[in-house]
């Protein structure tokens, strides 16, 4: 995460006690989000937040919110959450820097029990993490209400709605103050979010951390254009070539599994999966085996992997093209953070996935792939760049497979070695 150089966490008006647990937590600087946000929040403004993933979001809104309410008796705050994992990880969160001021914080998620929840709700907890679609259960059934609520948090909004849950955030904003505190963050400023913010929100400031040499992650891509049937041998032979972690997307839950059980059966037996149709407990544990490093792959679609936050994450392999180009940006951004260098590997199907590719490549600014002529592969995409950039040449048909080589093999292998890294977005 890129930190802000010229500010330090004492210049933020924090109180001695919040200082001290900032510093037990292991915080050195205040991030770039951190920094503009907090003091921002401190006030009591609505505050709209764009930033990448990875950049320490959740404490920009976690820290100024507890100092605010802090030594108040009653149900102040409520964050929303796109899916199970992330309200938990922000629970946890919450959890370490509100407790030691007495502030009690209640967990709502799919998959939990309904009635352990009621009464924990019933218990007037301080703040309140949940997804949108359990607290409208809740709603429904009477368990909470939320006309005290001061300060409303949509965390990862983007992602909220385009899980489709508009309509459960319109329902929860109906019952709350319109004088409330409205935080929102998200990983880009889309249409959608822009007209949420509109229509949630009291003239919010607008914290903006614009992507820079420093903030952008040192990933380095690659594409292959292949058949569906060669996608597995191609996974095996980079699993087994890469020793680190190694996140693998899949568009369809009971892909995870079937995927799963055919690497076991070639012989990685080091992976584990997770998709919502699991139940809580399982889905915690192949995360939480997964994250102790018992197991080295996971396997996820998109739903599960975006709460999954681990810091050394190696690479991640798009074993189906996202369905959506923003996906493709929430994916890659598993690896190569907090500084740290990442690998990302996209398996593409030619005639299948040429326009999702586009889509991505429009997305990231760089010229999109040309249709692939019959029996030829299609043509790489071309990163806009200020200097000169060599033209890629299109892999062979007669390639049974895209094997990415060394420069060094390159020259070794002749007309074999004509295969090269297809496209890389980031220098």
């Amino acid at each position: 995460m890129e930190t802000s150089n010229n500010v330090n966490w004492s210049d933020l008006g924090l109180s001695e006690e919040m200082m001290t647990l900032i510093e037990k937590a292991g915080f050195k600087n205040p991030s770039a989000v951190q920094a503009k946000t907090i003091p921002l929040a401190m006030k009591g403004l609505d505050v709209l937040v764009s930033s990448q993933t990875g950049s320490g979001k959740t404490a920009s809104f976690v820290i100024p919110t507890i100092e605010r309410f802090k030594g108040k008796n009653g149900t102040y705050i409520l964050a929303l959450s796109p899916t199970r994992e992330i309200a938990q990880q922000t629970g946890e969160v919450f959890s370490n820097f509100a407790k030691p001021f007495g502030m009690k914080v209640v967990v709502c998620i799919g998959g939990a029990n309904l009635n352990e929840e009621k009464e924990a709700l019933a218990s007037s907890p301080h703040i309140i993490v949940a997804t949108p679609g359990r607290l409208c259960d809740h709603l429904e059934r009477g368990n909470v209400w939320l006309d005290f609520i001061q300060c409303l948090i949509f965390d990862e909004a983007d992602r909220m709605l385009e899980m489709g849950f508009s309509k459960n955030i319109d329902l929860i904003t109906e019952q709350i103050s319109k004088d409330r505190q409205t935080l929102m963050l998200s990983a880009t400023f889309a249409p959608a979010v822009e007209k949420l913010a509109r229509k949630a929100m009291n003239n919010p400031e607008q914290v903006l951390i614009e992507k820079t040499n420093k903030t952008i992650p040192k990933i380095d891509q690659e594409l292959f254009w292949l058949p569906e049937e060669r996608k597995l041998t191609q996974l095996v032979r980079i699993l087994e070539r890469e020793k680190g972690s190694a996140f693998v997307f899949v568009n369809a839950k009971e892909k995870t599994f079937q995927l799963s059980r055919l690497l076991i059966n070639r012989g990685i037996k080091d992976v584990t999966y997770i998709h919502s149709d699991l139940q809580q407990e399982h889905r915690e544990l192949a995360v939480s085996e997964f994250k102790s490093g018992k197991y080295r792959i996971i396997i996820a679609t998109d739903v599960m992997g975006r709460g999954i936050d681990v810091d050394d994450v190696a690479h991640v392999i798009n074993y189906d093209v996202p369905k959506e180009a923003a996906d493709y940006i929430h994916r890659i951004g598993r690896t190569g953070r907090r500084g740290l260098t990442g690998r990302a590997s996209t398996f593409a199907i030619p005639g299948k996935d040429d326009k999702a590719i586009e889509a991505i490549a429009k997305l990231r600014g760089v010229q999109a792939p040309s249709k692939p002529q019959p029996g030829q592969r299609p043509k790489t995409a071309q990163p806009q760049r200020s200097r000169p950039v060599p033209k890629m040449r299109n892999v062979e048909s007669m390639m049974k497979e895209a094997l990415p080589v060394t420069p060094v093999a390159v020259k070794k292998l002749g007309l074999m070695g004509r295969v090269k890294k297809l496209f890389s977005f980031f220098s």
